[in-house]
């Protein structure tokens, strides 16, 4: 027998069998979909933080006063730039503008106020930014009323789009007089709306740092900052960089990697921080998907040793006329690997179609072709480990003993 014709003969039973066939199919095809919603999901949401990383730049770094750089267990979610340890001060910034491809400094002072819009009053965070540097040191371009800070400004404010709708029961509108720590603040302009659930521009409200300064009072330390802003030079590789920085400020704050009391954050590190978490995760799901893969393989492994049984006296009579047990292996084989390939095609197309259905309710998933094909050889290579077993067992059967076997 050819091999086409071990996969016709294959098949022809596989269309006989009928239910059995398709419930067998089913514990594949469940597996196999899941796989794909689960690891997609996991691709999905890697993708959404690499492009909400442009946010951030690629030569552009945060000093913050707190270690977040204890590995992944330390880092969920999106990354907080908000002081909970350690101090930054004024002779921090002016070691990090020595290091050789730092560019620009700009500090930043972050501070909680109590705010005032007609009838409502409300205490929120403010961000005061060095004007002559900051927009030096940010992503941050786009207007969509008004204007960015400017140098020599006092007592004005910017608002993030969400800021400006969110923050008071009236929206904040262009020129609106809104009153911070007791003082009166002219709105010049409210930032187009980013989108980003990874970076916090859309609620952003800035003002001058030496206004900052002053609504912050004795909550923070003379010349102490809440961060700093570093813009890489061009030409310069951020990662060295960054890492120069890192290592100059463990010397000139007189501490280790082990008790740091600061972090320099980067798009590298957030994605490394990110890639740690999904990685593991990713591995989880497929290992919980997986679960349903292996019930589809024991269903493909029931199914063939039952069809070793029903056609033992089928099996006498290939041997008789000639079928070989390697021939009679691989009839069964096929057969396993059959239902493994059908069950990894269907389990692809029901695993793309709920993708689909999960984007509509604002979920994110990625199909690579390379997950899709992996998905695809291992539904076959399931089947086949699957039938094994029992396509050895028929190729044993003594050709006398079947014909005798009712």
């Amino acid at each position: 027998m050819q091999f086409w014709d071990v996969a016709r003969y294959s098949f022809s039973h596989l269309k006989h069998r009928g239910l059995r066939t398709w419930l067998t199919l089913l514990g594949i095809v469940v597996g196999i979909a899941a796989v794909v919603i689960l690891v997609g999901l996991a691709q999905g949401l890697k993708t959404s933080v690499e492009d909400e990383l442009k946010f951030f730049g690629p030569d552009l770094l945060v000093v913050i006063p707190t270690n977040i750089q204890g590995g992944a267990s330390s880092f969920s979610g999106p990354p907080s730039l908000t002081a909970s340890s350690g101090k930054l001060f004024e002779n921090d910034m002016e070691v990090i503008r020595k290091v050789d491809g730092v560019g620009i400094v700009s500090p930043v002072i972050s501070t909680a106020a109590s705010m005032q819009y007609r009838r409502s009053t409300v205490t929120s965070s403010v961000m005061g930014v060095d004007l002559p540097t900051y927009q030096d040191t940010t992503t941050i371009k786009d207007i969509s009323e008004g204007r960015l800070l400017e140098p020599g400004d006092r007592k004005v404010a910017v608002f993030g789009a969400k800021a400006a709708t969110d923050t008071f029961d009236d929206d904040v509108t262009l020129n609106s007089i809104v009153q911070i720590s007791g003082q009166n603040y002219r709105v010049v302009g409210i930032l187009k709306e980013t989108g980003s659930s990874y970076s916090n521009v859309d609620s952003l409200i800035m003002i001058p740092i030496d206004d900052a300064r002053e609504i912050a009072g004795n909550s923070i330390l003379p010349r102490e900052l809440s961060s700093i802003r570093v813009k890489i030079s061009p030409g310069y590789d951020p990662a060295q960089v960054e890492d120069q920085v890192n290592w100059v400020l463990l010397q000139h704050r007189k501490v280790t990697e082990d008790n740091k009391d600061f972090s320099v954050v980067s798009a590298r590190f957030i994605q490394q921080q990110v890639d740690s978490i999904l990685g593991t995760l990713t591995l989880f799901l497929a290992l919980v998907s997986g679960v349903s893969l292996l019930v589809g393989a024991i269903g493909i492994s029931n199914t063939m040793f039952m069809s070793v049984l029903e056609r033992t006296r089928e099996i006498g009579v290939l041997k008789s006329i000639g079928a070989t047990s390697a021939q009679i292996e691989q009839i069964f084989l096929v057969e396993s690997a059959m239902i493994g390939l059908a069950g990894g095609v269907a389990g692809l197309i029901v695993g793309a179609l709920l993708v689909q259905l999960i984007a509509l309710i604002g979920f994110k998933a990625v199909i690579s072709v390379e997950m899709a094909l992996v998905a695809f050889l291992f539904s076959i290579a399931v089947g086949i480990i699957a039938g094994t077993i029992p396509a050895q067992n028929a190729s044993r059967v003594p050709a006398a003993e079947a014909l005798r076997y009712e």
